[in-house]
């Protein structure tokens, strides 16, 4: 049976100042690297590592392993959801200019659709592709995947067999959120969803 500790980078700074990140590449802030030392000892051993090649995922485990990344693999498939003209933007102007589509991302985002971005079905079928195929290649092992909030509830809930309507639903994903799925014959078990510590 192989089982995966799926861990949330930390706060970035973007995540800080309410700005749209997708794909886009910003840095932990001094709250996110605290969340990502607090888990330092915290973890199991692990036989394969695996994160988003992103610098806020990046940031996160090079912190958890107390910099000891030399066997960390890195994949652009891990990447949150792609959110195209909208990254880099505060929230409050999204809102303002995109109204029916922000509302949409909130409380509808099976509806979510913009150009040059990913809907949401999208994102969860790359999150499945992506966690499947690190499950082929680590049979019975032990693995540790650090990677973004919506990717990770996109993922999660399909386990849990709730719609994609539910990706907002409680339990919040929040930074450096910690969950564990069981892969043995058959479906996926969600042992631990986002349990996290308070900071």
């Amino acid at each position: 049976m192989t089982t995966i500790h799926f861990i949330r980078h930390g706060q970035s700074t973007w995540n800080a100042e309410v700005r749209i990140q997708g794909t886009s590449d910003p840095d932990l802030s001094e709250l996110g690297r605290s969340q990502a030392k607090a888990l330092v000892g915290k973890l199991p051993e692990f036989d394969r590592l695996f994160s988003s090649d992103l610098k806020r995922t990046r940031q996160t485990i090079d912190l958890i392993l107390s910099g000891n990344t030399e066997n960390v693999e890195y994949r652009s498939t891990l990447r949150e959801i792609h959110l195209g003209p909208w990254e880099g933007m505060l929230l409050t102007d999204a809102t303002e200019q995109h109204p029916e589509q922000t509302d949409n991302f909130r409380n509808n985002p099976e509806k979510f659709a913009i150009g040059d971005a990913e809907t949401f079905a999208e994102l969860q079928a790359r999150a499945h592709n992506a966690v499947n195929d690190i499950v082929a290649e680590c049979p019975s092992q032990t693995v540790l995947v650090v990677s973004h909030g919506a990717f990770l509830k996109a993922l999660l809930i399909d386990y849990e067999n709730r719609p994609l309507s539910n990706i907002w639903a409680d339990p919040h994903m929040d930074n450096c959120g910690h969950s564990i799925v069981e892969y043995a014959s058959g479906t996926p078990q969600v042992i631990k969803f986002a349990d996290l510590d308070e900071w």
